[in-house]
This record gives C-alpha cells, structure tokens and sequence, in this order.
C-alpha cells in the first residue's frame, strides 16, 4: 500500500509540474493573432510563457504571483530583454529595438504584475481592488496601475469576472481596459480594450475554440 501511494503521488506532482498550455485569438479589425501561453510550476516558482506572433515573453513569479523577473524576445525588432527585481530596484539589460541597454530603475513600491492578464482573479479573490506596477512593453516605462473589480457579466455567452485596470490618479480619465475570467477557476477567458492612438480599433481576446 505505501509503495502505491508513494507511486501515486510521484505520478501527481510529476503531472503538476508538466508544462499546461492555454491558447487565445486576439482580434484587432480585420487582423486576428494566435496567442499561445505555457504554464509551469517548479522549484516553488511559477513560470510562463507567452507567444504572439514573432513575440516571446517568458515570466517568473512567485508563489504570490509578484513578478520576479521578465524576459521579452522579438527577431523582427532585435529585442532581446531582461528585466529583474531585487532589493526594491529593477536591473533591465539587453536590447530594445537595437538600442543596448543595461539601467537600472527604482521600483515604486507596489508590486509587480506584469502580465496581470495571468493574475487578477487570483489576486483580487478577496478583494475589490488593487494597485501594482509593471512596465509599457513598448517603452520600457514603469507606471503605476489599478484593478478594480467590477463583478460579473456576459463575455462570449459566458458569465465571467469582469476587472478594470487602468493608469492611476488624473492618468485614470484617458485609459482602461477591461480582463474577463472564469468564475469558478479565475483562470483568464478575455480583454477587451484599445491599445493604440485615436483611431486603433478596439482589441479583443478570446479563448480559442
């Protein structure tokens, strides 16, 4: 009998630690994207990875979900960037769109969810709202966020968890965005929101069918 526990439970971290795979289709007009993100959970560490077209993100979190550290890769730009937190202060090193950089930034002092597509529901489980921070990936900038939970409506026919997140204080007024999750796993299901100028048509993701 010990031996086929043991067995069992060997068979069961071994499974939990196992890449998972989630898929999303980002619609922007008439343009559609595969998004594709990999999930792993070792070493107390979670770790993502995320694809969307020629873009690759790779994500370390802690158990808390705070960011730890962040790498962006992207051929066509000649991006290969790494972000890390430690002591309070940011280490960003590597190339953005052919510019070498090595800096470092002080953090704000909230905490770090640079994919909060991955961690809201989580986060805001309890909660009604939160503020955090993390950096524009199209200009390396740090900014203070909000999320703020907004309750639950239809997404794609389904009822889902509808959080807010937008820039903080008068910032509030020009930009938001809207994440949907799962009611019952709080697991990401979509987005909608603009990510661009005047004009940009509106961005939405689902999950892939």
């Amino acid at each position: 009998m010990k031996h086929i526990i043991t067995i069992t439970l060997t068979l069961f971290l071994t499974a939990f630690a196992m890449a998972q795979e989630r898929n999303y289709i980002s619609t922007c007009g008439k343009t559609k994207t595969a998004i594709k993100w990999t999930e792993e959970h070792k070493d107390g560490k979670i770790y993502l990875y995320t694809v969307q077209g020629g873009e690759k993100h790779e994500y370390i979190l802690g158990t808390d979900y705070k960011t730890e550290s962040w790498k962006i890769v992207n051929t066509s730009s000649n991006t290969n960037l790494s972000i890390r937190l430690n002591n309070g202060m940011y280490s960003i090193s590597g190339k953005f769109n052919g510019k070498q950089i090595s800096k470092t930034v002080k953090s704000k002092g909230k905490p770090w969810y640079q994919n909060i597509a991955y961690n809201a529901g989580l986060t805001l489980k309890n909660g009604k709202s939160a503020e955090y921070e993390c950096f524009r990936p199209d200009n390396i900038k740090l900014y203070t966020m909000s999320a703020t939970k907004k309750g639950s409506e239809k997404f794609d026919g389904k009822n889902a968890v509808r959080i807010e997140v937008s820039l903080t204080g008068f910032m509030s007024a020009f930009w938001s965005c809207d994440y949907y999750f799962d009611t019952s796993s709080l697991m990401f299901v979509g987005y909608k929101g603009v990510n661009g100028g005047f004009g940009t048509p509106e961005t939405k993701i689902s999950v892939a069918r």
